[in-house]
């Protein structure tokens, strides 16, 4: 009997850890999310990672969302229309981008084409996205 419970602890903990752990290609993180739009024309809002609002704002705005390893579909609505946008490029997370990190920031570019990034610290603009919205507050 004491042997049968000492074969068997090894293997339930190991069942265990995979409960807790993000295996497979539906492994789920619960992440700080937001958003940053760098075009001038519009103010986005309902943007959507996989049909979960995140945060917008310009990064002012988190929240809590799942976000699972695999190809993105990200939209978002012009504030001011009807207008909803789509990713024009296929966004693909990895476990690597995921893994031991607090924040994920989804960037939306004049173009509808998209970036995440992911960090431990409040997410910030990208050098791309700035640049992008200085270039076109100077061509006004």
């Amino acid at each position: 009997m004491i042997l049968n419970k000492i074969l068997l602890l090894p293997m339930s903990l190991m069942l265990s850890m995979a409960g807790c752990a993000s295996f497979g290609p539906n492994a789920t993180y619960n992440m700080g999310t937001t958003s940053f739009n760098y075009s001038l024309d519009y103010t986005s809002y309902m943007v959507k990672l996989n049909g979960h609002e995140i945060g917008a704002g310009f990064g002012g705005g988190m929240s809590t969302e799942p976000v699972k390893i695999g190809p993105q579909v990200i939209t978002w609505e012009e504030s001011a229309s009807d207008k909803i946008h789509k990713a024009k490029n296929q966004v693909i997370i990895t476990k690597a981008q995921l893994k031991g990190k607090k924040y994920l920031a989804v960037h939306l570019y004049p173009d509808d084409t998209v970036e995440i990034t992911t960090s431990n610290n409040w997410p910030d603009p990208t050098e791309k996205g700035m640049k992008w919205m200085h270039e076109l507050k100077k061509a006004k």
